[in-house]
């Protein structure tokens, strides 16, 4: 793997993976919302007689939306490592939180209140926020930065004695840890904010398209 060790191969591991990441998310997110909407569930062919139809954007975009953002994890870990910040442990937080959130949503409807959706976003949502909660309570500068920089310099990072999923590694004849720049933290989460703002923005649009041509 020493051949995408190279500073351009962290940076566009980084965007790659946060942009597939949310652009399948939304997919799934946006799949989420339009079955709650029908009533809960929808099918698409088969021999049998179908209820509900799914929509041509739910059934392309739901499996889509799972097998992208495992891929998207997989790139980040291959190719970002430990480099800008983490897809690895934002992934499952931000899909359960998000789906928690659209259960909530599709509780209020009509004017009726689905007890079912409330605690169903409840369960997805605690199933979120705990592991993220393990996973920061040792700091939030990995969690946000990652552990090292584009150059795979290890950040010097301030051990607070408590236990976290996701911490420095030090090598036994590693370099010294070096302090995280303004430059870092620029690049960082300069990046995260291109890939969530492009992959969002590109997926609503993608998903609209595929309704309009499904519903044409």
């Amino acid at each position: 793997m020493k051949r995408f060790a190279a500073p351009g191969w962290r940076i566009a591991g980084s965007f790659v993976s946060w942009f597939a990441f949310v652009f399948f998310f939304m997919g799934l997110f946006q799949v989420s919302g339009v079955v709650i909407g029908l009533g809960g569930f929808c099918a698409s062919g088969g021999a049998y007689e179908i209820s509900v139809e799914c929509p041509e954007a739910v059934v392309i975009f739901a499996p889509l939306g799972i097998f992208g953002m495992m891929a998207a994890v997989v790139v980040g870990l291959v190719f970002a490592r430990e480099f800008g910040t983490p897809l690895v442990l934002w992934a499952w937080p931000i899909l359960f939180v998000g789906l928690g959130a659209q259960f909530f949503a599709g509780a209020f409807i009509d004017g009726q209140v689905a007890v079912v959706n409330i605690l169903l976003g409840l369960m997805f949502v605690v199933m979120g926020v705990i592991p993220l909660w393990w996973s920061i309570r040792a700091g939030v500068q990995p969690f946000l930065l990652g552990n090292a920089n584009a150059l795979d310099q290890q950040f010097v990072y301030r051990d607070t004695g408590r236990k976290s999923l996701f911490g420095p590694r030090y090598e036994k004849d590693a370099a010294e840890p070096v302090v995280p720049t303004a430059g870092d933290w620029t690049l960082s989460l300069g990046i995260l904010l291109a890939a969530v703002v492009l992959g969002g923005y590109l997926s609503v649009l993608a998903f609209n398209a595929v309704g309009s041509s499904g519903a044409a």
